[in-house]
């Protein structure tokens, strides 16, 4: 009988040491699991997301780009700013600015955006930017890249290029205008019968006759006349280049002026053609010839752009061929 007892004592001990080892190891294993799911949530929200975009990936030269850096990173992340100055790649920064906005999860979503620009046709790349961040409770840097993207720059004279475009139209001017315009008409009236009165009143009181004037020469031959000083110059193979450009685009707005009335010397490129866009006293094929000679020789003066000797030879010819089809045919006077 106390045989039977001390072997039922033995089995229900075993059966009790069995369950204690069996709840120690449930427990362990649950500690294990969160302590896995703590830290991959940790290392979920430490998580930042680095993008980047533009708003063009073909621009003509002088065209300026919107080049963003964006990151998404959780409020305990300090995000640097990355190292530019005023150069990404082969670009210039002109402008840059950030904008930050909070979500309702935590996390931030910072904007940094710079205006690029380049006078210089070709294929570019803006290379990877590096990111640099840590956590606020840490000394660690880490760093995160930006992807590359592509840009391909083009010149405003190829006829491909598809922001190239067309003169708008002229704005028609406000109404209200209408009555200061006679104002001014009158005021000028006004001042030109005194000022001819005060002339002839002069000339009877001193009887001094008008000294004799000569005929001006016509705008062709003043023309003529100043793209041989021009050339004689020989500014081009004294690496003057835009120099020679200054003179051959002013020869041409003098040229314009004298022969047509139009005030080409006293007006921006865009102004004076918008004014030549509606105006009857050229025909369509000398317009187009004026605007691309014209729009050829500001790149050379304001863009940096370098002509070959090429390039050079045929806008100093499209100015002598303008002269040439447009100039004035005058009467002999028969003897």
């Amino acid at each position: 009988m106390l045989g039977k007892i001390v072997v039922g004592m033995n089995n229900i001990i075993r059966h009790i040491i069995f369950i204690l080892i069996i709840l120690a190891y449930t427990k362990c294993f649950c500690m294990a699991s969160e302590t896995n799911t703590n830290k991959a949530k940790e290392d979920s929200r430490s998580l930042i997301n680095v993008n980047t975009t533009v708003d063009k990936a073909k621009i003509t030269i002088g065209d300026k780009i919107t080049y963003k850096i964006i990151v998404d990173f959780p409020d305990e992340i300090n995000v640097m700013p990355p190292e530019i100055k005023d150069k990404i790649g082969d670009f210039t920064a002109v402008d840059s600015g950030i904008e930050e906005l909070k979500k309702e999860d935590g996390r931030i979503r910072q904007e940094r955006w710079y205006l690029l620009e380049t006078y210089t046709v070709g294929s570019y790349i803006i290379p990877a930017i590096n990111i640099k961040h840590k956590r606020k409770d840490e000394e660690k840097i880490r760093e995160a890249k930006t992807s590359e993207i592509f840009i391909e720059v083009v010149s405003i004279l190829d006829e491909n290029a598809s922001d190239i475009r067309d003169i708008k139209p002229p704005v028609s001017l406000d109404k209200n205008y209408y009555r200061l315009y006679i104002i001014i008409a009158i005021t000028l009236g006004v001042l030109g019968i005194a000022g001819g009165i005060i002339l002839f009143l002069y000339r009877r009181k001193h009887g001094r006759k008008t000294d004799f004037v000569p005929e001006p020469l016509p705008a062709h031959e003043i023309a003529y006349n100043e793209l041989e000083n021009l050339k004689a110059l020989n500014l081009i193979s004294k690496g003057r280049i835009k120099e020679h450009y200054y003179g051959l685009s002013n020869i041409a707005r003098h040229y314009i002026e004298n022969r047509f009335r139009l005030m080409a010397p006293e007006r921006t490129t865009e102004e004076f053609l918008t004014e030549m866009a509606i105006t009857g006293k050229l025909e369509e094929k000398h317009k187009q010839l004026v605007r691309n000679f014209l729009e050829h020789c500001d790149l050379v003066k304001y863009a940096k752009y370098g002509p070959d000797n090429q390039e050079i030879e045929d806008t100093f010819n499209s100015a002598k061929t303008l002269v040439d089809e447009t100039r004035e045919v005058l009467e002999k006077v028969a003897a």
